[in-house]
């Protein structure tokens, strides 16, 4: 009997979850949705000429107005990429073995424009948008720690690809930052992927 019961009681519950998974399916979608990306961060110009290749790690925050085709997204990101000592030996013969590293936090805001029919599963999008940058470079040589840092508005652009699975979406995009740095722009591409709920 008691078995019985338990089978009954489970049979019943399955029952219930399949009647609210049903009607949870036809429901709106939810305008908002958050998530985090990671990947490869790419110096570019005079900026390549001290950093090595990177990495970064974030998080974000998307809001879909109804019946407007733009997405904004609202993006936090950490960026670091180690000094190359060859360089800064070369510039500078008296120093060696320097170690130290380029770091960035990101603040920006952008405008995600997709293209293709909804009801697929993989579309693409193009993006950009705004920002504010804080970069910090810190260097060690023979126990004496240097370091700068400056906070900069900057502009980005990509695009990438979004592939909607059950219950949530990934992506995979590319962009070029441009952050407005005194004597020379810092330029960077980082390559992420990500995961949104």
């Amino acid at each position: 009997r008691f078995f019985g019961r338990l089978l009954a009681g489970t049979g019943a519950l399955l029952i219930a979850a399949t009647a609210n998974a049903q009607g949870t399916s036809n429901a709106p979608a939810r305008p908002w949705k958050i998530g985090g990306a990671l990947g490869a961060t790419i110096p570019l110009g005079d900026f390549s000429d001290g950093a090595d290749l990177g990495w970064h790690l974030g998080g974000l925050f998307e809001y879909k107005q109804p019946s407007f085709p733009v997405t904004w997204r609202g993006e936090l990101t950490y960026h670091r990429n180690g000094l190359k000592d060859d360089y800064f030996s070369s510039q500078i013969p008296e120093v060696g073995n320097l170690s130290g590293n380029f770091s960035m936090f990101n603040f920006v805001a952008n405008a995600v424009y997709p293209f293709g029919d909804k009801a697929k599963t993989a579309r693409p999008y193009i993006i950009g948008g705004l920002g504010l940058y804080k970069l910090k470079a810190t260097a060690s040589y023979q126990g004496i720690d240097i370091s700068d840092s400056q906070t900069k508005f900057g502009i980005n652009v990509g695009g990438g690809f979004e592939f909607a699975l059950s219950g949530f979406d990934t992506f995979v995009e590319m962009r070029f930052h441009s952050v407005f740095t005194d004597n020379s722009s810092t330029n960077f591409i980082p390559i992420s992927f990500g995961i949104k709920f």
